[in-house]
């Protein structure tokens, strides 16, 4: 989508948190197999203390580093300085050599190509160390769904440029480099992710995935340094959803501004017209979701000028009012029916959005059950125009949490490989029988279960699982299987 709308991304979520972490589920950077695991890695590792000092090399820049200033400018800057075939071959390029293993990068081509991109990823490091991000989108503008979005584009397809950097870093065992330019890419991600939009978050959290997963190559390295408290200093989460989270709640008020002002008394005649604007605009959006999702039936909804009076929702919607939001029978028979049906449809949409969105305070395990039950609740609600209204705009707030976590599973599954090389090189090279043995530094939890992760030992071998209850491997499950190099 080169000129996406929100309203589009927030349709095909789905589709773009499958595609967001599609490159965890195929070709792995060592060349080998699709694996049937969400994401699969196997790698030697060399014994390692921490280094010395502990933080010696930072994966996130000090808030005492940053630099007061707003980082979008300098981003979207770098976008106008350029022509179309530059910023495509700051995409097209990385990502054909990021495609490669590690030890088949074509060291000087690449290097080549970072010199001549040496400015360019200047002005990215300089934003990222910037202390905010100010997107400025016009959320009052009115029509929040159609605000067009081609900077989110732009700011993804600058992540393969970051990640060849810190690649071509390692790969000339530069660390003090690949720490600095993992910086700069997880510190520009949360940038990206501070739009507003969940959206922005997805796109973030896609972004500080594979930062992540490359991270796997620094740690396989024969003399890597150990990066435990590196990644335990990471921000956590690296990309809180909360504020995109908020602005979905508050979603269905700007884009129908008359459900925020429903307790101003009108005559029947306004109450129509009100009704009117709701239906009207209803139909637009579903016509648009139609367009975008391009398969599956279009619901029968009722015309926007139809009279209340004649809607077959109407009895469901009076005993909705007496029934679900305690009004009086006496005062909803004195209601003109287009209030009713107004006042219906508000309360159902709220009702629903908070059912749906109650579980995003939980923790990922917790919110789990709870979206489950409301998502059979939902389920088995029978298909009238409330229950559409009520759930068009409404995202998929699990999978959006699931995106998240699988970011903080990963990252936690480095920390236990760096703690395991904490272990070994205190224990003459050999792994723990149990993650317990490890008492050198703390051993994270799965994100996933809130439990401690799956660990298995064969000789000089540990494999670390993260599983996702009730899901099968290659929906939920991520494993890393890690081998000691002999002395």
């Amino acid at each position: 989508m080169p000129r996406p709308r929100r309203w589009s991304a927030l349709i095909l979520l789905p589709t773009l948190v499958a595609g967001v972490f599609a490159t965890a589920r195929g070709q792995p950077p060592s060349g080998k197999a699709v694996s049937e695991w969400l994401w699969d890695r196997s790698f030697t590792v060399t014994p390692q203390p921490e280094p010395v000092p502990a933080l010696k090399y930072r994966l996130f820049p000090l808030s005492s580093e940053r630099v007061a200033g707003n980082a979008v400018p300098i981003f979207l800057r770098l976008v106008h300085e350029q022509r179309d075939e530059t910023r495509k071959s700051w995409f097209e390029e990385p990502t054909k050599w990021n495609d490669l293993p590690a030890d088949r990068l074509p060291l000087a081509e690449v290097k080549t190509f970072l010199d001549q991109n040496r400015r360019i990823l200047k002005q990215l490091e300089l934003g990222a160390r910037r202390k905010s991000a100010e997107w400025n989108y016009t959320f009052d503008e009115g029509d929040p769904v159609g605000i067009l979005l081609p900077d989110i584009s732009t700011m993804r397809n600058l992540v393969p440029l970051l990640v060849l950097q810190a690649r071509a870093a390692l790969a000339a065992n530069d660390y003090a480099g690949a720490a600095r330019a993992f910086e700069t890419g997880f510190a520009f991600s949360r940038h990206v992710g501070a739009g507003g939009f969940l959206i922005s978050d997805l796109v973030a959290v896609a972004g500080c995935d594979r930062f992540a997963d490359r991270l796997t190559e620094w740690v396989a390295r024969p003399d890597a340094p150990n990066l435990y408290w590196s990644l335990t200093a990471l921000p956590r989460p690296l990309i809180d959803l909360r504020d995109g989270m908020d602005f979905e709640q508050r979603l269905m008020e700007l884009q129908f501004p008359d459900l925020a002002d429903l307790d101003r008394p009108r005559t029947a005649g306004q109450w129509d017209e009100v009704l009117k604007h709701i239906r009207a605009e209803h139909r637009r959006l579903q016509r648009m979701e139609h367009d975008v999702k391009k398969t599956g039936a279009v619901p029968a909804l009722p015309p926007a000028d139809e009279p209340a009076e004649r809607s077959a929702e109407l009895p469901a919607a009076r005993a909705y009012l007496t029934g679900r939001m305690g009004l009086s029978a006496d005062a909803v028979g004195a209601m003109p029916p287009a209030q009713v049906i107004v006042l219906y449809l508000a309360g159902y949409s709220r009702e629903a959005r908070d059912d749906r969105f109650k579980a995003t305070y939980l923790t990922f395990p917790q919110a789990r059950t709870v979206v489950e039950a409301v998502a059979a609740k939902e389920k088995a609600a029978p298909e009238m125009e409330a229950k559409h209204f009520a759930y068009m705009l409404l995202p998929p707030v699990l999978k959006a949490m699931g995106a998240q976590t699988r970011v903080e599973r990963k990252i936690a599954m480095l920390r236990t490989v760096e703690a395991l090389r904490l272990h070994a090189a205190a224990h003459g090279g050999q792994l723990p029988n149990q993650l317990a043995e490890v008492t050198a530094v703390p051993v994270p939890d799965d994100a996933s279960t809130g439990q401690p992760f799956e660990y298995r030992r064969d000789g000089a071998t540990a494999t670390i699982i993260s599983g996702q209850p009730g899901a099968p491997p290659e929906v939920g499950a991520m494993r890393l299987r890690i081998t000691v190099r002999p002395k």
